[in-house]
């Protein structure tokens, strides 16, 4: 079992003006306003000062750039609030997260809460289950499998990969119009565009299931889909692995678009692209989903568009769900996806939304130096998760 204490991490939070860009709360399939009722009610600390208690957080591994910069951001927010924080990670791996909980268990540590993102959301139930008799527990960036949701007890915070793919459709949605008005010729039948995907994983990892599910909605009939390839690692190495496997099959029926599912991945695309003969941004399209990795092919146009997925802002998100619950003992049915306020709002002693969603703008080239979000630029909304 690997453990390792988090670092403490300093946030910098300060309310600032606009700086062009007007950010919109993302368009989410799933979103919608919060419920009055109450879910679950209990007897809570009265207060959001965790007072040293324990905060343990199960994740895949922190070598991940999102991943480590969402930890970072969980630890300081932690902090902030009083509580301390540990993380245990894996190898997106389930049974390895499944054995890591089993091996906690047996210490008889005790938490305040658990905060866990499933290796496989579908078959981390007994893990959920385990847990949930010890401490509350709440998910994360994986949706909660139905099998689990009775042995959540604070709910789920964090990205919807569902609002992600959604917004990457309505992005592609965008860009046909441009290309469309400026006369480009797609490739597929009935003068459509040809659209390969690049995806995270092959089936087995809910995020990519659900990105590509929502990104199929959005483009239902106004696209011809050559298909997916799976990414085994996901990362630029592993989705230029992907494309170069997928690019050649599709070639001579000419590719015109190409949604891949992250930044990051997609700048793995674009040299395959390239290998293989396309110009990215000239003669075919990248439009991609989490804003993580470098930027540089987003800024220079070669990705036309990603969608932003803080994770400075999901590992904040998270602590503040969990102390919440923790101060009030009760969560508050529904779903809600948070506005992209300027500022943070203040942390309120009230019961957390069962489901909380962040906000997933559109980047592109021509929007990511004035993004401002509780604060931040698109820079510090990243943390170490994207690079210049």
């Amino acid at each position: 079992m690997r453990t390792r204490k988090l670092l403490s991490w300093q946030t910098v939070a300060a309310a600032a003006l606009i700086t062009g860009l007007t950010v919109a709360t993302a368009g989410c399939s799933t979103g919608g306003s919060s419920s009055s009722s109450t879910a679950a009610a209990g007897s809570g600390s009265g207060t959001l000062d965790g007072k040293g208690a324990l905060i343990k957080i199960f994740m895949p591994s922190t070598s991940n750039v999102y991943l480590a910069a969402a930890a970072k951001a969980a630890a300081a927010e932690a902090k902030t609030l009083g509580y301390t924080s540990s993380i245990i990670e894996n190898n997106f791996s389930q049974t390895e997260e499944d054995q890591q909980v089993q091996e906690w268990l047996a210490t008889g540590e005790k938490a305040a809460a658990v905060l866990i993102w499933p290796a496989s959301a579908k078959n981390a139930t007994a893990s959920i289950r385990a847990l949930s008799k010890v401490a509350p527990v709440l998910q994360w960036n994986q949706l909660i499998d139905p099998a689990a949701d009775p042995f959540i007890k604070i709910g789920y915070a964090g990205v919807s990969d569902l609002g992600i793919g959604d917004q990457a459709g309505k992005d592609t949605l965008a860009q046909i119009d441009t290309l469309t008005k400026a006369g480009y010729k797609f490739h597929g039948p009935g003068g459509l565009p040809n659209v390969l995907e690049i995806s995270l994983g092959s089936g087995d990892y809910a995020a990519g299931e659900d990105r590509h599910t929502a990104f199929m909605k959005v483009t239902d009939g106004k696209i011809n889909y050559l298909g997916r390839e799976g990414a085994a690692n996901f990362d630029a190495q592993g989705a230029f692995t992907a494309a170069s496997t997928a690019i050649p099959k599709y070639l001579s029926a000419g590719i015109d678009i190409i949604y891949v599912q992250t930044n990051d991945m997609g700048n793995g695309v674009v040299q395959a692209a390239e290998q293989n003969g396309l110009k990215p941004g000239t003669d075919v399209f990248l439009m991609t989903g989490t804003s993580s990795g470098s930027t540089a092919n987003l800024r220079s146009g070669k990705i036309t568009t990603a969608v932003l997925q803080s994770p400075v802002i999901e590992g904040t998100l998270i602590v503040d769900n969990t102390a919440q619950y923790l101060a009030t003992g009760s969560v508050t049915a529904g779903t809600v996806t948070i506005a992209s306020d300027e500022a943070k709002p203040k942390l309120e002693m009230t019961p957390p939304t069962r489901t909380t969603y962040m906000m997933n703008p559109s980047v592109t080239a021509a929007n990511i130096d004035s993004f401002k979000i509780w604060g931040f630029d698109f820079q510090a909304l990243m943390g170490d998760a994207a690079t210049n």
